[in-house]
């Protein structure tokens, strides 16, 4: 029996549906060199596109020595990486071995990103050769430079790689400024040791802001915000009055302070937090209650998700409040009723499993019911 051999190659972040507008899975010659001149004119600097031609020029040397049947084909995941992106490739990859249903596959790919998906690959299929394709115009420390400011142009990437570096470095200036700061408020002492941390503490969240593109999502923010102020939103209102109520928590947090009688910052803290903790939860809830007004009046559906995000930060608040209870009983300051303590934890875990149960039954009744019927737009 003569061996069906599949030049495959795996998008796993999609770039080629995302930048080229390509809908995949591609089969074929023809259609892949398609893909890939959509996908050049889109990014012509995207290593994907080489990767898709090293499969062609594979394809055609294998046609011209005349080893048996062979075809070509690309297959992509999703632009978040992850779950989402690997449930994607397995949903194509099954439409491929549908169609061309091959006997073993050649996996071409531009990079070590793509050997997260060999074995989803190889339990189906039997994988007889891997070829990764590097771009040869990128020599030395000049095109190590290169690629990097190539990744960090990319948000999925940038977010990827240097969020974690961010929050390393802002995690050890923090550890360092810590004692140097207690010691100010204690003890009196000068700021003058803790100017190289929070140098490396802004850099840390300079990178931050870099990373999770902050700017972007402040400047729609504030389109958002403009728009519904010019259309009369009621969120609005609900926004201001839900600030007033964090503020008022910071203010009654802060006099609290008054009535505690102790140089340990610690214990100031807990205090502070404990009284100003329900105003910013009641904030939050009216915040929500706003939105949910909102969107009802907008589309007439009523979103069940603002039930279980009320209930959760309900619970999150009786969970810290009984926290803090026990820390305040431990450290001899407010009230020394553990029991209170004790439940106002269980309160919170128990609305906590219980958010969980509901949103786990609600989503298996909304999935029966497009199962069995068309699915009713007054409950989303």
């Amino acid at each position: 029996m003569m061996k069906k051999t599949l030049i495959l190659v795996v998008d796993r972040d999609d770039d080629f549906g995302v930048k080229g507008k390509v809908d995949s899975p591609v089969i074929g010659v023809e259609e892949c060199s398609v893909a890939a001149t959509a996908l050049g004119i889109a990014d012509p600097e995207d290593s994907d596109i080489n990767a898709l031609y090293a499969a062609i020029n594979i394809y055609k040397e294998m046609k011209d020595e005349h080893e048996g049947e062979v075809e070509v084909a690309l297959i992509c995941g999703n632009q978040k990486v992850g779950y989402k992106s690997d449930s994607a490739i397995i949903d194509e990859l099954e439409i491929i071995l549908e169609k061309i249903n091959p006997t073993r596959i050649i996996l071409v790919g531009d990079g070590a990103e793509d050997e997260y998906v060999y074995p989803i690959i190889s339990s189906r299929v039997p994988i007889d050769s891997v070829r990764k394709v590097y771009v040869k115009q990128a020599p030395g420390l000049e095109g190590t430079v290169y690629i990097i400011s190539k990744i960090m142009e990319d948000p999925g990437k940038r977010k990827r790689f240097l969020a974690p570096l961010a929050w390393i470095i802002i995690l050890i200036s923090l550890v360092y400024m810590t004692p140097s700061i207690i010691d100010h408020i204690n003890k009196g002492t000068s700021f003058s040791n803790v100017t190289t941390p929070m140098v490396v503490l802004l850099i840390g969240f300079v990178f931050l802001l870099y990373a999770y593109n902050l700017e972007d999502s402040l400047s729609r923010w504030k389109t958002k915000w403009t728009s519904r102020l010019r259309n009369g939103s009621i969120t609005v209102t609900f926004l201001l009055v839900s600030i007033l109520f964090l503020l008022s928590g910071l203010v009654i947090g802060w006099y609290s302070l008054e009535q505690v009688y102790t140089t340990n910052i610690l214990q100031e803290i807990i205090w502070f937090v404990s009284n100003a903790l329900w105003f910013m939860i009641f904030g939050i809830l009216i915040y929500k209650t706003g939105d949910l007004i909102d969107r009802y009046i907008s589309t007439k559906k009523l979103n069940m998700s603002f039930v279980f995000v009320s209930i959760n930060v309900v619970a999150m608040g009786l969970i810290a409040t009984g926290s803090l209870d026990l820390a305040q009983i431990y450290l001899k300051i407010g009230i020394n009723n553990s029991v209170i303590a004790i439940l106002e934890l269980v309160a919170g875990l128990i609305m906590a499993f219980m958010s969980a149960f509901l949103q786990r039954y609600l989503k298996d009744t909304i999935r029966t019911t497009k199962d069995n019927g068309p699915e009713t737009d007054a409950v989303r």
